[in-house]
């Protein structure tokens, strides 16, 4: 016979709906819908010598993305698809 164990609930590191209520807005065009106006906050997600994270929202179809800037100016966008 099968045990079926219960899942713990998760907490969201990053804020969850919270994180997003006092953020500002840029000028950057969203890769899903390409409206021009994120949503945009920054996090410290990588050891310290590492730059931040830079998360993004936007402000037309609420798609959520980051970019991570690295070393010899190279940036890398990361894409969720929701």
């Amino acid at each position: 016979m099968r045990t079926h164990l219960k899942r713990k609930e998760v907490d969201d590191v990053l804020g969850g709906k919270e994180a997003w209520a006092n953020v500002d807005k840029i000028d950057t065009a969203c890769p899903k819908c390409d409206f021009r106006k994120a949503y945009f906050r920054q996090l410290q997600i990588r050891s310290a010598d590492e730059p931040m994270t830079t998360f993004y929202k936007c402000c037309e179809c609420a798609h959520q993305w980051r970019e991570c800037n690295f070393a010899l100016g190279v940036r890398y966008r990361f894409y969720r698809i929701q």
